[in-house]
Parts: structure tokens; sequence; C-alpha cells
């Protein structure tokens, strides 16, 4: 079970990451659309930190296991954030997150794949 949780983990980030390397202009648009709407963007909040949680949690045994911690506890906080942040600063946060110049969303494209790969090995692992 631990295996499938992380897989799929992995190939998630991986997804998005291969996204954001390739085509980030069409990865923006499609996440600037999941933004947009109040309940949709909550939702996503609470997926994104009960990953980050199981992240924090599960690897445990993983190899990197302090990698592991510092991603979930990210995570959580960048959670936090927009959970407690005022409207007006989570829209200037997620305003100035989706105007980044090409080369950094394809920075991030890379660190996510790099993790996913990451993961995928911590998986074989087991």
């Amino acid at each position: 079970m631990k295996g499938f949780l992380f897989s799929f983990i992995g190939v998630v980030w991986f997804s998005i990451g291969l996204g954001l390397m390739i085509a980030p202009a069409w990865a923006i648009e499609i996440l600037e659309l999941l933004a947009s709407d109040e309940f949709l963007q909550f939702v996503l909040v609470q997926v994104e930190m009960a990953i980050s949680l199981i992240v924090l949690v599960g690897t445990e045994g993983l190899p990197f296991r302090i990698l592991w911690i510092v991603v979930g506890c990210l995570g959580i906080a960048q959670g936090l954030f927009l959970l407690g942040a005022t409207i007006g600063r989570r829209e200037t946060y997620l305003a100035w997150w989706f105007k980044r110049p090409f080369w950094e969303y394809r920075a991030w494209g890379v660190a996510l794949v790099s993790l996913s790969v990451t993961l995928a090995y911590g998986v074989s692992t087991l």
C-alpha cells in the first residue's frame, strides 16, 4: 500500500513537472484555471496539505529522509499560508506565482521531476 501511494504521488509530480518543462504556458494556463475558483482552490490546498503530510510522516525508512521532511514541511507551510492568508494577500501571491518567466517554470519542472525520480528510487528499495 505504501509503495502504491508513493508511486501515485511520484506520477503526479512527474506529470506536473514534465508539463512545466515542455509547455509552461499551457500548464500555467491550466493551473490558473484551477486556482480561479475559490472552492476548487480550497480543495486543491487541502489535497496538497494531505500529500505533504503523507510525505512528511510516511517516508520513514525511505532513502533521503531529510529531503522528504523538508519537502513535507514546505508543502504544509505553503498550504497553511494559502488557507490563513487574507484574500488580497493570497491573490497577490498567486498573481506573482503565475506571472514568472518561463525559465523559472522550467526550473521548477526539473525540480518536480527530480523529486519524483528520487521518490521512485525510494519506493524501489521497499
